[in-house]
């Protein structure tokens, strides 16, 4: 018996040994040779940005061994387009790079020196158009920039509306961040104020909007005017 266990034991030692042997040769070949190298880099959700352009910029070179592409440094790399709000980078074996990104998405414009530029939801300027678009606000702010209270300030509350209402705002502003005001696509004016109670003010403010007048007052949701 004894015998027996030694030979068990033995052969559970070179079992182990043939393991780790395959596992380092396979570490070996995945970081240091184009075995298993990078043959497609797969590019989704990508509406405006062009595929071939992401892919430029990601810089993954064909062969590059699968172990060796650094996540980071390529979902940096991509995320430095103008376009681009988020990405994932993730390895799908044998050979594949899947980077995942997300597009901004413009809620509305502003008026620079150098022309039109459109701004997504977090406050980022990203794109120049040639024109005034005519289904988004404007913001008028003094200094565009996500991290400009006032900037902030005028795009919640602008995002705290409902689709439906965000869509006759034809200016949003905030000369600072406690006095946001909003003019509608048919001249009204609304006093929004503050962020605090935003959803209530959302909520208040289309049924207020039934009543005739030109300028609405939700400050103070709690009591909210009309003249």
């Amino acid at each position: 018996m004894r015998a027996g266990g030694q030979s068990g034991l033995r052969w559970r030692r070179i079992g182990l040994l043939l393991v780790l042997t395959a596992f380092t040769a396979f570490a070996v070949a995945a970081y240091f040779t184009p075995v298993l190298g990078v043959k497609t880099v797969q590019v989704v959700g990508s509406t405006t940005v062009d595929d071939q352009q992401v892919r430029a910029v990601a810089g993954i070179e064909p062969g590059t061994p699968m172990l060796r592409v650094d996540a980071a440094q390529v979902s940096d790399r991509v995320k430095a387009l103008p376009k681009i709000a988020s990405v994932t980078v993730t390895r799908s074996w044998p050979s594949t790079v899947r980077i995942q990104v997300v597009e901004r998405e413009a809620v509305a414009f502003f008026v620079a020196r150098n022309g039109v530029q459109l701004v997504d939801a977090e406050g980022v300027p990203f794109e120049q158009v040639s024109r005034k678009p005519e289904e988004l606000p404007e913001l008028k702010v003094r200094a565009v920039s996500e991290v400009d209270p006032a900037t902030d300030a005028a795009l919640t509350a602008l995002m705290a509306l409902s689709g439906e209402l965000r869509a006759q705002v034809a200016v949003v502003s905030a000369e600072k961040p406690t006095d946001v005001r909003m003019v509608l696509r048919d001249g009204r004016e609304v006093h929004w104020g503050d962020n605090r109670e935003a959803e209530r003010k959302a909520a208040i403010l289309p049924p207020l909007l039934t009543r005739p007048g030109k300028v609405y007052d939700v400050t103070a949701p709690s009591l909210p005017t009309v003249a």
